[in-house]
């Protein structure tokens, strides 16, 4: 929940108002731009134009208590342009949740598994898959950075992991 009264104060223009109310969502804010961009440069960059896109617009947002929301909205969509402009295809790489995925026991036969169960996955449900399970989100999250209704978004983590499943069984 966001302090109404710093936001207050952020919206006449208080730099450290508005600094306090990004500073407990900072490292949320980079690693939502590094899954898009999957390059550490490019993602400062867009949190960095987010946030300044965020510090002009911020009359805009009506209701305080969506400020991470819409925050973390502005620097997806940031992203989103990014890629659009620079023409990159950005891709998951499982790679990069080794660690959460696994635990040290089982590394080695488990880690061979998850990856080709994942990669068998298209670019959509591994990405509702990273969302959900690895970076925590919650189902709200998810229908807000994907702006996709909570039916059909727990339709498809559903089947998802229904064909997770499947194929981990086959590796």
């Amino acid at each position: 929940m966001v302090n109404e009264i710093l936001f207050k104060k952020a919206v006449n223009g208080d730099k450290d108002s508005f600094i306090q109310l990004i500073e407990p969502i900072k490292e949320k804010l980079y690693k939502v731009a590094f899954v898009y961009l999957k390059n550490e440069d490019d993602a400062l960059d867009c949190v960095h134009d987010g946030i300044i896109k965020a510090i002009k617009s911020l009359d805009t947002l009506k209701e305080p208590q969506y400020f991470n929301t819409w925050i973390t909205r502005i620097i997806m969509n940031v992203c989103k342009d990014y890629i659009k402009k620079n023409s990159k295809v950005v891709l998951v790489d499982i790679n990069d949740y080794e660690d959460k995925l696994i635990s040290e026991d089982n590394k080695n036969d488990i880690n061979y598994e998850i990856k080709t169960a994942l990669n068998k996955l298209s670019e959509k449900e591994r990405n509702l898959i990273v969302m959900r399970y690895l970076e925590d989100n919650s189902l709200k999250d998810i229908v807000t950075k994907t702006n996709l209704p909570l039916g059909t978004v727990k339709s498809r983590l559903n089947r998802t992991l229904i064909k997770l499943r499947k194929y981990m069984k086959e590796a």
